[in-house]
């Protein structure tokens, strides 16, 4: 279901994939918004500026300390100070316009939608086991260094620049690879090292991903399907 304009006068988004129903932050009637929220009540919160959010801070949290569900997009932000208030967040997702923010100190935390941002940190130790990074793209070209959170299930990659996996952390939990938009990358081989317990890879638009070394050879890999066609399959191998 799309985001809609309720009668309540506010616009809500039951969308199926949220986890709980969402109210938009409209920073013109911030204290109706609060009100309504506990009214409802809500658990999830949204922000985007074509549904009313206009600030540059995220202070009016704590007044819906108990929101699981945080989704902000196409806002800038300068102080994020506010979002440590939700010690129940479980499911977040934040552009990066804003400062960097300390992953680590939501102890419910399990699915982020991140954009890269370098000032970021606490991700490695944080509790996320869903990860979705979206513009991975440092001047080095490389994954060295990158935080991936230690027990994450599914990791996803969007429009990152390194042309191979090295460098990445061991990740003994990941089960789940996709990759998308990635249009340096061509070798794999790292696989085997950095996801020795993944059971699916998916590659997507990612054009220069020929070689099958690292997915061929992986130990427990079940499935994989690269650019449209399927490597791997629980039944048997296609080369």
């Amino acid at each position: 279901m799309p985001i809609a304009l309720e009668a309540s006068g506010f616009y809500e988004w039951y969308a199926p994939l949220n986890p709980v129903p969402a109210l938009a932050i409209d920073s013109s009637r911030l204290d109706d918004v609060v009100a309504y929220y506990h009214e409802k009540p809500f658990r999830g919160l949204f922000g985007n500026r074509s549904f009313g959010f206009a600030q540059d801070d995220l202070d009016f949290l704590p007044r819906m300390a108990d929101a699981i569900y945080l989704w902000l997009w196409d806002v800038e932000l300068n102080n994020v100070d506010g979002i440590y208030a939700l010690h129940e967040l479980a499911y977040a997702g934040i552009n990066p316009k804003r400062p960097g923010i300390d992953f680590s100190r939501f102890p419910a935390l399990r699915r982020v939608i991140n954009h890269w941002l370098k000032a970021d940190c606490g991700i490695a130790a944080s509790t996320i086991v869903e990860y979705y990074l979206w513009h991975y793209k440092p001047r080095s070209k490389s994954f060295v260094g990158l935080e991936i959170p230690a027990c994450v299930e599914r990791l996803e990659f969007n429009w990152a620049n390194p042309a191979s996996l090295a460098g990445l952390p061991v990740l003994e939990n990941l089960k789940r690879l996709e990759i998308h938009y990635c249009r340096n990358l061509w070798d794999l081989s790292a696989l085997t090292e950095i996801a020795p317990n993944l059971d699916s890879l998916a590659v997507f638009s990612s054009k220069r991903v020929e070689s099958t070394a690292g997915v061929l050879n992986h130990p427990s890999l079940q499935n994989a399907y690269i650019n449209g066609r399927v490597i791997v399959k629980k039944t048997g191998q296609i080369r």
